[in-house]
């Protein structure tokens, strides 16, 4: 989940991916997943999947073409207990003898509430990890993250992970002291999990492992999916 749409969700899981295959993760103990989506564009990390061989669905079965919400709304579409269950059986059948299995949300953590089935809802019902992508900045980082993970965190009591992405790199050693000093204070069952600098988010020319070794001085993920 992230802070909202742009923020670079679907990058940091290409960044992870990246990382588990250094780790020695062969690409079929791997999968992704996009459940929901507002976006048919062809996703960076779609195609870093397909290259390495790692399962992987970028277009899940719950669309938000224009309309669906009043349709929802009318009734015309699936009740939100079945939307639910589509998309959890979904994700249950890539993850089959997987040992990690991404789950790239939509937007925040709030989008799909109105039909049910949100990025909060969708994990609560789940085992699940999850990592918040937040945005650059010290007070607004701070105050968004307090607003989207208390949302998380009243349906998902496991501890949440924090990234922070796309922060001006002048800038990166104040961000990551005073957000990660006063985060922790606010949201005592977070983790600060790492402070991402504005990069291009296009990695069509960079190889796995460089993705993984650019990712790697950023984040710290040791013993996070083992948790």
């Amino acid at each position: 989940m992230g802070s909202n749409s742009g923020v670079g969700k679907s990058t940091i899981c290409l960044g992870i991916l990246a990382q588990l295959l250094a780790q020695g993760y062969s690409p079929q103990q791997l999968a992704y997943i996009k459940p929901t989506t507002q976006c048919t564009e062809k996703q960076a990390v779609a195609t870093f999947c397909a290259e390495q061989g790692i399962p992987f669905i970028d277009i899940g079965g719950l669309l938000f073409k224009k309309g669906y919400t009043r349709d929802f709304i009318d009734g015309l579409t699936p009740s939100s207990d079945e939307l639910l269950a589509t998309i959890l059986d979904t994700i249950m059948t890539i993850g089959a003898g997987k040992a990690v299995v991404l789950i790239d949300g939509i937007g925040s953590p709030s989008v799909g509430s109105v039909v049910g089935a949100s990025n909060t809802d969708i994990a609560a019902l789940l085992p699940c990890q999850i990592i918040f992508v937040g945005k650059s900045g010290i007070g607004a980082a701070i105050d968004d993250t307090v607003l989207n993970v208390s949302l998380i965190q009243s349906k998902h009591q496991q501890n949440v992970g924090l990234i922070y992405n796309k922060i001006p790199l002048s800038e990166l050693p104040a961000v990551q002291h005073y957000v990660s000093k006063r985060i922790v204070q606010l949201l005592p069952n977070t983790t600060p999990l790492g402070f991402i600098a504005y990069h291009d988010a296009l990695f069509s020319q960079e190889s796995s492992e460089t993705i993984a070794a650019w990712f790697g001085g950023y984040v710290n993920l040791t013993n996070w999916f083992s948790e």
